[in-house]
């Protein structure tokens, strides 16, 4: 039923629509800048009263006594390779072994943290052209086995349709197999006839690409798909393609990773003959190490940019838990994100969390801001320590660096831009709808109401275009929200591209919420060509010195 303006007015105000992760240009993060000290003194500080508390008000308790961890925050700008870290904490529990104190350098198993290594591993190796091509590709062998399934004992004796099951679907938990092939040890490689063999017994759960389903043997399948591509070990592809060229010298395999004298290493203990996949559940790495693969994600060190756009995107599907979405191997966490300059919007974080024994780990990537996190921690009260509350406090934080994104937007494009001979104090004939006196004048403001750069005046040849874009859309000039969002820079750092997106202010509410539908408006110029492009022009320092307007061959000085 149609409801009255006011109705609406009553029942929600109006939310701009933000196109989904176009909010701000990726901040830049310097380590030693007032902005990001702010930040890691406030995190900081969380995390002391969260240990000395025991709990924290919103995500709940802890348990400091027993659990050591260890938690980084890296940059993935390119000028930060060297030392990706932003912001490092550790805390070594009472209860833990002599020795054992948590540093930069300590040694922890990832457990199913490891599932991201093995589809990195892929992406570096072999490139994502071959997501949609079926696993039998490279292993027939499951063919040929499936057709000698037994239904004894199995129930519905049904065989998986190894043909359907993709590189994707065992990538984002697609592939509806089991979880464990239960024919592999943690602490050497799985012998692949067995592993094959012990599948192609195991009806499946689900068809593939019906429901994510979580699976470790999985990325064994990838990680025995990978030998055959690669003609050669697991062990030697990972290290070839990602530890080495990332200098990741203390992150390895159960059974292979390197020992040190300086730093504890935790997982000594760790069963190297309990069942499990190697490639799913046997890494070992510190946080540090942690650190350097992430920056190496967010920058595209080892894979081109558009395959970390692709493998950086929203989720495949849904899980049972509608804020998580899955990816490759990803959970992808659709988050909210406000602070006292922006309104609240969604941002996708990019997580993959690890468990094995009494080991939890947790990797963070927000592409939106060009920064992570990584978390490993010991319980020594013999259970994997629940890292979720530790995640939500990083997670939460860095709400400020959205902050700082918009801060450093508004210093860097919000301004009145104008043409040689128009007056850069913005005089009144400059900015007099239809005065016709041929100046031209831009005008952009940093939104408070949500993400993006007002569009707040734009006159070009003696035209309102403002004016001509609410007419343009049926739209009351004065309930015209007509703002910029980024979409992308040049390679060499001079130019920033944005793209303007109508709203109307005084749009009717659906159902109680807004109908977003600007991701089906962008690039709609409703015959105004090349008026909602707009392409900044930076200087060395990354400031906008003027903009131009493409479509109208226009170029405006600030």
């Amino acid at each position: 039923m149609l409801i009255s303006h006011a109705a609406a007015a009553d029942q929600l105000a109006y939310q701009p629509c933000p196109l989904l992760r176009a909010y701000y240009p990726v901040p830049t993060l310097d380590p030693v800048s007032d902005a990001i000290k702010y930040f890691a003194d406030n995190l900081t500080e969380t995390l002391d009263t969260l240990v000395r508390t025991g709990t924290h008000p919103i995500y709940g308790p802890i348990t400091p006594n027993t659990t050591s961890f260890s938690v980084v925050l890296f940059s993935g700008a390119d000028n930060t390779a060297a030392d990706p870290i932003l912001f490092s904490y550790q805390y070594t529990a009472p209860a833990a072994p002599p020795g054992d104190a948590v540093t930069l350098d300590a040694v922890f198993p990832l457990g199913t943290l490891t599932q991201l290594f093995t589809v990195y591993t892929w992406l570096a190796a072999v490139g994502d052209r071959h997501w949609d091509d079926p696993i039998t590709d490279f292993l027939p062998e499951l063919l040929a086995s499936g057709e000698s399934v037994s239904p004894a004992g199995l129930g519905l004796g049904l065989a998986v349709p190894w043909a359907d099951v993709t590189i994707a679907a065992l990538a984002s938990h697609m592939a509806g197999i089991v979880q464990d092939s239960n024919a592999c040890t943690l602490g050497k490689p799985c012998d692949r006839k067995t592993f094959i063999n012990a599948m192609a017994q195991i009806p499946p759960l689900f068809l593939p690409d019906t429901t994510p389903v979580f699976s470790n043997a999985a990325f064994q399948l990838l990680a025995a798909a990978l030998e055959t591509a690669q003609r050669r070990p697991f062990a030697d592809v990972l290290a070839r393609a990602v530890l080495q060229p990332l200098n990741m010298a203390r992150t390895a395999l159960l059974g292979q990773r390197a020992h040190s004298n300086t730093s504890a290493v935790f997982g000594e203990g760790l069963d190297a003959s309990a069942m499990g996949e190697q490639a799913a559940l046997s890494l070992f790495s510190t946080p540090r190490d942690l650190a350097t693969a992430g920056h190496a994600i967010l920058s595209s060190r080892l894979i081109p940019p558009g395959t970390t756009r692709r493998w950086l995107r929203a989720s495949a599907g849904d899980t049972s838990n509608l804020r998580n979405g899955v990816g490759r191997p990803w959970e992808v966490y659709r988050a909210g994100v406000g602070g006292s300059a922006i309104a609240p919007f969604v941002a996708d974080i990019f997580l993959k969390a690890g468990t094995v024994g009494a080991y939890s780990s947790y990797v963070g990537l927000s592409p939106d801001v060009g920064a992570g996190f990584a978390l490993v921690a010991h319980n020594a009260g013999g259970v994997a320590a629940d890292l979720n509350v530790y995640a939500d406090v990083v997670a939460g934080e860095l709400g400020g660096l959205f902050a700082l994104a918009a801060a450093q937007a508004g210093a860097q494009f919000a301004g009145v831009y104008s043409s040689p001979s128009s007056s850069s104090s913005s005089s009144s004939s400059a900015s007099s709808p239809g005065s016709g006196n041929g100046s031209d004048v831009a005008e952009f403001a940093l939104a408070r109401d949500g993400p993006g750069l007002l569009v707040a005046r734009l006159q070009l040849g003696g035209r309102d275009v403002r004016a001509d874009v609410a007419a343009a859309a049926g739209i009351a000039l004065e309930n015209l929200d007509w703002r910029a969002y980024p979409a992308g820079g040049s390679a060499d750092g001079t130019r920033h591209r944005f793209v303007a997106v109508v709203q109307d202010r005084s749009a009717l509410v659906d159902a109680g919420t807004p109908t977003c539908v600007t991701w089906m408006a962008a690039g709609d110029e409703g015959g105004l060509a090349g008026a909602h492009r707009f392409v900044f022009l930076l200087d060395g320092q990354g400031r906008a010195g003027g903009v131009s307007v493409p479509g109208r061959n226009v170029q405006l000085g600030r």
